[in-house]
C-alpha cells in the first residue's frame, strides 16, 4: 500500500458492527453470555472466538494482537482488513466483500442482533447483508428498496447453499461413498414439503421467533431458555448456526406454549442454581497404561 493510500485509509471513519447485548434475567450466570472473558492466552473463550468460518479462514491471514484479532489481506500483516474484539467488528473499508466477511463473523460467533455504525454506504450494505443472512440490524433505517435487496440475497443464497448440497450428494456418488450420499439425500427428503405443509421456517423467523420467546416469557422461562440455549451451543458443534437456530426457536416456542397453558415458570431455588451455574469444563481422559507383555521362556523338548 502507498504512503497516500494509508494516509486516506488513516483518515477514513471506521465503519463496525457492535453486537446488541440480549437481556438476560436476574441470576444468569456471566457464563451463559454469549461473549466470554478471555485471559492473555484466550483461556474462557468461546470456541466461536478462537476460530474463523471456513470462507474467512480461507480469505485472510488472522493474527492476534495487543486483545484483538486482526484480519490482514497479504502474509506479510500489510494490509489491514478488518479487525474484531469480543463486542465489536470494525474496519476502515466499505466494500461488499468485507462486509459480507465481518457479518459471517458475527454470525458464526452467534450474535442474533448488532449495532450499525460508520458511513452511509456502509450502513446500508451492512443492514441489508445482516437481514439477509438473519441478522437483525440496528442503526439504519432501510427503504423498500434496501428490504427488497434483503430478500433477493436471502433467497439467491438459499438457492446457491441447494446447488452446494446437490454437488456433494453427487460427488460422493462418484466416489462410491454410499453413506455420504445417502445422508444428503435423506437430509435434502427431510426438508421437502408434503402437500399442505406449511414452508419451513427461515433462519430469520427462528431468530425473530427466538427474541419474542425472550419478551413474553417470565423470568424464570427466559433462565431455562438461556441455559438451554446456552447448552445447544456448547454440545451440539456439528450443527451450523441455522440448525442451532431452529433447534432454539423450538425450545422457546415450547416454552412459551407450556407458560400460557400453564402459567409463568416457577424455578426452586436449587433449580435457579443449577441453570445459572457455568458448565465445568471437560478434563481429559487419561487412557488408561498398557501393561508390558512379559516373554515367555523359552520350550524346551526332548530330543531323540
Amino acid at each position: 500500500m502507498a504512503i497516500g493510500d494509508r494516509a486516506r485509509d488513516a483518515l477514513r471513519p471506521t465503519n463496525s458492527i457492535e453486537r446488541v447485548p440480549e437481556p438476560a434475567p436476574s441470576g444468569v450466570a456471566p457464563a451463559l453470555a454469549s461473549a466470554t472473558s478471555v485471559g492473555p492466552e484466550g483461556r474462557g473463550k468461546d470456541a466461536a472466538y478462537l476460530s474463523e468460518p471456513e470462507a474467512i479462514a480461507k480469505r485472510y491471514f488472522v493474527e492476534d494482537r495487543r486483545g484483538e484479532r486482526q484480519y490482514f489481506d497479504d502474509y506479510q500483516r500489510r494490509n489491514l482488513a478488518m479487525r474484531a474484539t469480543d463486542t465489536s467488528i470494525s474496519s476502515k473499508r466499505e466494500d461488499l466483500n468485507t462486509i459480507r466477511a465481518m457479518i459471517e463473523i458475527a454470525e458464526a460467533r452467534g450474535w442474533h442482533s448488532v449495532e450499525i455504525r460508520g458511513s452511509a454506504e456502509f450502513k446500508r450494505e451492512a443492514w441489508i447483508e445482516a437481514n439477509a443472512q438473519g441478522l437483525e440490524g440496528r442503526g439504519f433505517t432501510p427503504s423498500d428498496a434496501d428490504r427488497q435487496e434483503a430478500d433477493r440475497r436471502r433467497q439467491e443464497r438459499g438457492h446457491a447453499n441447494e446447488v452446494r448440497a446437490v454437488e456433494r450428494e453427487k460427488a460422493s456418488e462418484d466416489r462410491g461413498d454410499r453413506r455420504p450420499a445417502e445422508a444428503a439425500a435423506h437430509e435434502r427428503h427431510a426438508h421437502e414439503r408434503q402437500p399442505g405443509e406449511p414452508p419451513a421456517p427461515t433462519i430469520t423467523e427462528n431468530h425473530r421467533t427466538i427474541r419474542e420467546a425472550k419478551r413474553e416469557l417470565s423470568e424464570d422461562g427466559r433462565l431455562m431458555l438461556s441455559a438451554l440455549s446456552e447448552k445447544i451451543d456448547r454440545q451440539m458443534n456439528r450443527l451450523n448456526t441455522e440448525a442451532k437456530a431452529e433447534i432454539k426457536a423450538f425450545v422457546g416456542s415450547e416454552l412459551v406454549k407450556r407458560e400460557r397453558t400453564e402459567g409463568p415458570t416457577v424455578l426452586s431455588p436449587e433449580q435457579r442454581k443449577a441453570v445459572s451455574a457455568p458448565e465445568p469444563a471437560r478434563s481429559p481422559q487419561t487412557p488408561a497404561p498398557r501393561r508390558r507383555a512379559e516373554p515367555e521362556p523359552p520350550r524346551r523338548s526332548l530330543g531323540r
